[in-house]
């Protein structure tokens, strides 16, 4: 049974025991005992109820000092706006509760099994890709263009390319230039189109070769026909390159070393370090370079896998890792949060009064007490149980009193 029946069923009983006694209070002491703890219990009741009724409504009509959360709302409502933002979400109070957390671990814990990590690379992908997705990249290759030209003007190309030769002809990276050319050589010959190159050209030599002659024809004849010859050439040629490829022997010391030789003599050839700056000039004076800028911009920093996106989730989980193992980091990371959000609390605190207003004032006059009155619905009839209970004690001791004085002093 709701309360507010519990309460009227008080002050019933009580009006009824009153009713039901009333012809009975002078006629003994137990019927007068009930008969004025029912009235006081009705008595009370009545008061308590006019008192719960007349916070929230006019009870039997009556206007004057009434309806109370009505009447006094705009005051009532500020005490609530003062008392929740001065003093309920003071910043104190909020930093209060804040501070007891450690924010490092709880972050580090979010990161390793809540999901964290992947929402970080989620958040910040989306923001970077967003950004580069936004940027003007005909306007950063314009801004670009000049500096890059000028970095081109100023780069000693053929000095550069001279000391890269020079560096390549020492022992060993020559040794990997010529192996490398080796097997370039070996998959070169492979090649259907070479070997139909080359069976082309031992025709055309066999048959220069013959011309008219009969002793001629016949050497080669003992040959085979071209195919042959030229698996013969094939056999030679390949079998020279696998022991060249073994790095032993007289004949690939004499390789290595004319290697080494070639790419010095091309470190110091004057004609090519020329040719290599009349082509740094005349790729500065055709080459469109901003376009080339803009080209390579779109193409890398764009796109649905851009370049930089792999290092940048790898960068993110090294960081995230570090972060999660680092105890230092983390208490750095507490502080720098908690001092975050006092700073930010403190500037902005004035924004809670207003918010409450705004929500408190969502509320009509009758919705705002329709929500109290139910939030408060039970204690508020328990006064008037109470009130009932301690009127008929009250009202029966009274009768108790004065039944004794009676009896005591003869009035």
């Amino acid at each position: 049974m709701q309360k507010k029946n519990k309460a009227n069923l008080a002050l019933g009983i009580s009006a009824a025991g009153f009713v039901g006694t009333l012809g009975l209070g002078s006629s003994g002491f137990v019927p007068g005992l009930l008969h004025h703890g029912f009235l006081a219990a009705t008595i009370g009741g009545l008061a308590d109820w006019f008192a719960v009724t007349a916070l929230f409504h006019r009870p039997l009509g009556i206007s004057y000092r009434t309806d109370i959360l009505r009447r006094n709302r705009a005051r009532i409502m500020e005490a609530l706006v003062t008392f929740a933002s001065d003093d309920l979400l003071s910043v104190e109070h909020i930093m209060s509760v804040v501070e007891q957390q450690d924010t490092g671990r709880l972050m580090a814990d979010y990161l390793q099994h809540r999901g964290g990590r992947e929402r970080v690379h989620a958040v910040v992908e989306e923001v970077l890709v967003h950004a580069v997705d936004g940027m003007d990249m005909q306007a950063i290759a314009h801004e670009l263009a000049p500096s890059v030209r000028q970095g081109v003007q100023t780069l000693a190309l053929n000095e550069v390319a001279a000391a890269m030769l020079r560096q390549l002809a020492e022992p060993e990276p020559a040794r990997r230039i010529l192996h490398s050319l080796l097997v370039m050589g070996g998959q070169v010959l492979a090649a259907p189109a070479m070997q139909q190159l080359l069976l082309t050209q031992v025709k055309a030599l066999r048959e220069a070769y013959e011309r008219d002659s009969i002793l001629r024809n016949l050497v080669v004849g003992l040959l085979g026909d071209d195919e042959q010859i030229l698996q013969i050439f094939n056999t030679r040629l390949q079998a020279w390159l696998t022991r060249m490829l073994t790095g032993e022997g007289e004949s690939y010391a004499a390789l290595q070393a004319g290697t080494e030789t070639l790419l010095r003599q091309l470190a110091e050839d004057a004609s090519l370090q020329e040719l290599l700056a009349r082509g740094q000039a005349q790729f500065l004076t055709r080459v469109d370079i901003e376009g080339l800028l803009v080209r390579w911009l779109e193409g890398n920093l764009r796109g649905q896998q851009p370049f930089w996106l792999a290092p940048l989730h790898t960068f993110l989980d090294q960081q995230l890792d570090h972060f999660c193992t680092s105890a230092p980091m983390q208490r750095h990371f507490d502080h720098f949060l908690k001092q975050f959000l006092r700073d930010e609390f403190t500037k902005h605190h004035e924004l809670i009064p207003g918010l409450i207003r705004e929500r408190l004032d969502e509320f009509s006059d009758d919705q705002l007490v329709a929500f109290v009155e139910g939030k408060v619905q039970d204690d508020l009839q328990m006064i008037r149980i109470n009130g009932a209970i301690v009127g008929s004690l009250v009202g029966m001791g009274l009768f108790l009193v004065v039944y004794a004085a009676e009896r005591m002093w003869g009035l």
